[in-house]
C-alpha cells in the first residue's frame, strides 16, 4: 500500500462549496428539464396520460443508453483529478480529445442502433403491446428524435467530467443552465407556440427542444475546454498511455450502469403492467427522485473531485475529514428537501397531471421519496468518494448484488403483496440502503486512518 502524507488541516468549506454549489445548480438543470417536459405533456388536452407514459418510456430507454456510455465521464473525471493531485497534467494532455472522439463514435453507433430498432425494443423489452398503437407510436417518435442528439450529449457530459476533475464545476453550471433555459423556452414554443407562431408539434416538439438544448450546452462546454484548460480539442493519432486505463475503468462503470438501468427497466415495466395511470404517476415520482439526487449529488461531486485530488497527492487523512463534513452537509440537504416535499405533498400531483387517478397514485407513493432523502444522502456521499478513488470494480460489484440480489427479489415480493406503486419504491429504498452500507464497509476496512 502507498505511504500517505499526514496533513492536519481539513478541506475548508469554502473550497467544498466552490465545487458543490455550482454542481448543485448544474445537477438540477437536467432533472428540471425532465420535470418541465413531464408537466407540459401532462396538460395536453387529449390523451395526456398516454403522452406522459410515452415520454417516461422514451426517456427511460434514452437514459439507459446515455448513462451507460457516460461512465466514461466518471473515469475521465477520476483520472484528471488524480493527475491534478500529482501535479502531472502533461501526462494526460492528449487523453482528453481522444476520449471526446471515442465518446462521439459510441454515441453515433448506439444512437443509430437505437433509432433503427426502437419499435421492436419498446414492444419486446418494455411490454408496449402491439394493440397500444398510440403509446407505441408516440414513444418511438419521441425516442428517435432524442437519439439524434446522443453524440452531442456524449460531448457535453464528457466535458463535464473533465471540468469536475479539473476542480471547476462553475463551467458545468453555466453550460447546464444555458441548456435548461433553452429547453424550457423551446418546450413551450414548439408545443403551444408564441403569438402567431403555432407549430403544435406535441410530443415531438418536447423531444426537439431537448436536442437543441444539448447543442447549446455543447457550444458552451467546448468554449470552456478550449479557452480555459490546457487540454486540446482536436485529437492526436498517437494513443495516450493512460487511454487503456480509462477504457478499463469505463468498462467497469458501464457494466455497473447496465445493472442500474436494469433496475429502472424493471420499475418501468412493473408500473406499465399496473396501467397507464400508474405508469404516469411513477414517471412523475421518478422525476422528483432524480431531482433530489442532483441536489444531494452536488456535494458528492465535490467529494468526487476532491477525493481524487487527495488520493493523487497521497493524503488519506484529509479525505477522512472531508467525508465527515460531506455526510453532515448532505444530511442537512436531505432534511431541507424532505421538508420541501412534505409541504408540497397536498398539491404536487395535481400540478403535474390533470387526471385524478394519476394524482391519486402519485400521492400513494410520494411519501417514500421523503424518507429516501436521508438514505440517499449517505449513499451518494460515499459513491462520489469511491468514484474519485477510481474504485470502479468495487462499485460495479456492489451494484450488481444490489440490483439482482436485493431490488429484484424485493420487487417480486412486494408485487406479490399487491403493493402496486409502493412495491417499486419500497424496493428502491432497500436497494439504495444496501449500496450505502457496502461502500461504508469497504472504506472503513481499506481507507480509514486514525486522526
Amino acid at each position: 500500500m502507498c505511504t500517505f502524507v499526514i496533513v492536519s488541516e481539513k478541506i475548508p468549506f469554502k473550497e467544498i462549496n466552490r465545487l458543490a454549489i455550482p454542481a448543485i445548480f448544474a445537477g438540477i438543470a437536467e432533472p428540471l428539464i425532465g420535470i418541465v417536459d413531464t408537466g407540459i405533456v401532462g396538460h395536453f388536452e387529449t390523451n395526456s396520460a398516454v403522452s406522459q407514459s410515452a415520454v417516461g418510456l422514451g426517456s427511460s430507454f434514452y437514459s439507459i443508453i446515455l448513462w451507460s456510455l457516460l461512465q466514461i465521464r466518471t473515469s475521465i473525471s477520476a483520472i484528471v483529478s488524480q493527475y491534478v493531485g500529482k501535479n502531472k497534467l502533461q501526462v494526460i494532455h492528449t487523453l482528453i480529445p481522444q476520449t471526446l472522439l471515442f465518446g462521439v463514435l459510441l454515441g453515433l453507433v448506439f444512437g443509430g442502433l437505437g433509432y433503427y430498432y426502437a419499435a421492436g425494443i419498446f414492444r419486446n423489452f418494455y411490454g408496449v403491446d402491439a394493440y397500444k398503437v398510440e403509446l407505441l407510436d408516440q414513444t418511438v417518435a419521441y425516442f428517435r428524435i432524442r437519439a439524434v442528439g446522443l453524440p452531442i450529449s456524449m460531448i457535453v457530459f464528457i466535458c463535464f467530467g473533465i471540468f469536475r476533475g479539473f476542480q471547476n464545476t462553475m463551467w458545468i453550471m453555466k453550460a447546464s443552465l444555458v441548456g435548461a433555459l433553452f429547453n424550457v423556452v423551446l418546450d413551450y414554443t414548439l408545443v403551444y407556440g408564441i403569438g402567431s407562431f403555432k407549430p403544435d408539434m406535441g410530443i415531438e416538439g418536447i423531444a426537439w427542444a431537448s436536442v437543441i438544448a444539448q447543442v447549446c450546452m455543447m457550444t458552451v462546454a467546448i468554449f470552456f475546454l478550449k479557452r480555459k484548460t490546457p487540454f486540446p480539442v482536436l485529437p492526436s493519432f498517437k494513443l495516450n498511455p493512460v487511454f487503456g486505463k480509462m477504457i478499463a475503468m469505463s468498462g467497469n462503470m458501464i457494466l455497473r450502469s447496465l445493472a442500474l438501468n436494469f433496475v429502472f427497466y424493471l420499475a418501468n415495466n412493473y408500473a406499465e403492467d399496473y396501467g397507464k395511470d400508474y405508469l404516469a404517476a411513477h414517471t412523475i415520482i421518478l422525476q422528483f427522485w432524480v431531482f433530489s439526487f442532483f441536489f444531494i449529488d452536488g456535494y458528492s461531486n465535490a467529494g468526487n473531485a476532491l477525493a481524487g485530488k487527495l488520493y493523487g497527492g497521497n493524503d488519506l487523512k484529509r479525505m477522512k475529514l472531508l467525508i465527515r463534513d460531506l455526510v453532515k452537509v448532505n444530511l442537512l440537504v436531505a432534511g431541507i428537501l424532505a421538508g420541501m416535499f412534505l409541504i408540497g405533498y397536498p398539491f404536487l400531483g395535481e400540478v403535474f397531471s390533470n387526471k385524478a387517478l394519476v394524482a391519486q397514485h402519485f400521492n400513494e407513493g410520494f411519501w417514500v421519496i421523503i424518507v429516501a432523502q436521508f438514505i440517499n444522502s449517505i449513499t451518494f456521499t460515499y459513491d462520489g468518494i469511491f468514484k474519485g478513488l477510481g474504485e470502479t470494480a468495487y462499485l460495479r460489484n456492489t451494484l450488481f448484488i444490489a440490483s439482482f440480489g436485493i431490488f429484484w427479489p424485493a420487487l417480486i415480493f412486494f408485487d406479490y403483496l399487491e403493493f402496486k406503486i409502493l412495491a417499486i419504491w419500497f424496493s428502491f429504498i432497500l436497494w439504495n440502503s444496501f449500496r450505502g452500507a457496502t461502500l461504508i464497509y469497504k472504506y472503513r476496512r481499506v481507507y480509514n486512518v486514525e486522526l
